[in-house]
C-alpha cells in the first residue's frame, strides 16, 4: 500500500467532498403517515478491553459506554455514547441529557437534519450524548428507507479509505501481540506514542510487519523541536501521519510542526 502524503491528503479531500456535496439524506424520501411516536432509551455498560490501553497520560481496561434504542413504527435504530476519559462525560451524564431529549414535536426520523439541530441545541458540549442519538436516528432513518448510508452517500463499500487497528503503549511482547492481531485484517496500524519509548515502540512493530504506521501521541510530545527529529525519523520507519503531537493549548508550536513537518499533521483534540 502507497500512502504518502500527497496521497493521504488527496483521500481526505475527496471523502470529504463527497459528504459536502450531499444533500440532507432523506430529504427525498416520502414517509407514509403513522400514528408512531419515536421512543428514546438508554443503558449503561462497561466494555471490557482484551489487553489494558495505554496512551500519553493514563491507562484503562475497559470503557463505559451508553447504548441507545431509537424506536418507532416496529423498527428500532441503535447507537452508542462511548465514554473514554478525556471526554469528561459520564454515564450519569449522558443519561441526564438523554433525559432531557423530548422527540415528540418531530412527526417522524426522517427530519434528521431538524432533530439534530433540537437535539444539538439542548445544551453546550455533551457531545457523546449527541453522537448517541445521532447514530440511533440514522440508523433509524436508513431502516425506514431500506437503503444503507454507503449507498445513500453514493460510496463503494469495497473502496473506501482504510481504518486502522490501534496498538496502545505497551511491553514489546504484548505490542507485537497486538499488531499480529490485526495482521491479515488492517492495511494501516495506529500507534499511541508520545512517551520515553516511543522509538522502541515502533521498532517492535516493524519486527513483525511492513504495513504502514500512523502515530497519535495524545499532546505527549512538550517540545517541538524533539517532536520535529521523533516525526523525521519515524517518516524512515513507515509512519505516514502523526496525530495530535503537542499540548492542544499549545497552538503557536503545533502550527510551526506542521509546517516543518515532513509527515501530514493532524491536531485532533485541539
Amino acid at each position: 500500500m502507497n500512502l504518502d502524503r500527497r496521497n493521504f491528503i488527496k483521500t481526505a479531500a475527496v471523502m470529504t467532498t463527497a459528504f459536502l456535496a450531499v444533500p440532507s439524506a432523506f430529504s427525498q424520501h416520502k414517509q407514509k403517515k403513522s400514528s408512531s411516536k419515536m421512543k428514546l432509551s438508554w443503558a449503561p455498560y462497561d466494555l471490557e478491553l482484551r489487553h489494558t490501553f495505554t496512551i500519553s497520560g493514563f491507562s484503562r481496561k475497559k470503557t463505559p459506554v451508553v447504548l441507545t434504542k431509537l424506536e418507532y413504527d416496529g423498527l428500532t435504530g441503535y447507537g452508542e455514547a462511548s465514554l473514554p476519559p478525556y471526554l469528561g462525560e459520564t454515564q450519569a451524564s449522558v443519561i441526564e441529557f438523554l433525559k432531557k431529549v423530548d422527540l415528540s414535536a418531530f412527526p417522524d426520523p426522517v427530519c434528521v437534519d431538524e432533530i439534530l439541530e433540537y437535539v444539538d441545541g439542548i445544551s453546550v458540549n455533551n457531545t457523546a450524548a449527541k453522537a448517541s442519538v445521532d447514530i440511533a436516528l440514522h440508523d433509524l432513518a436508513g431502516k425506514i428507507a431500506g437503503v444503507t448510508w454507503y449507498k445513500r452517500y453514493g460510496l463503494d463499500r469495497m473502496d473506501v479509505p482504510d481504518t486502522t487497528f490501534t496498538i496502545g503503549i505497551d511491553t514489546d511482547d504484548v505490542v507485537r501481540e497486538k499488531t499480529r492481531e490485526a495482521m491479515g485484517r488492517f492495511n494501516i496500524l495506529k500507534v499511541k506514542v508520545g512517551g520515553p519509548d516511543d522509538k522502541r515502540m515502533i521498532e517492535a512493530i516493524r519486527s513483525v510487519t511492513d504495513l504502514p504506521l500512523a502515530v497519535d501521541a495524545n499532546q505527549g510530545w512538550k517540545d517541538r523541536q524533539a517532536a520535529l527529529e521523533m516525526i523525521h525519523w519515524m517518516r524512515d520507519k513507515g509512519v505516514v501521519m502523526v496525530e495530535q503531537p503537542m499540548p492542544k493549548s499549545d497552538l503557536d508550536n503545533i502550527s510551526r510542526l506542521t509546517e516543518e513537518s515532513p509527515l501530514p499533521v493532524f491536531a485532533d483534540e485541539s
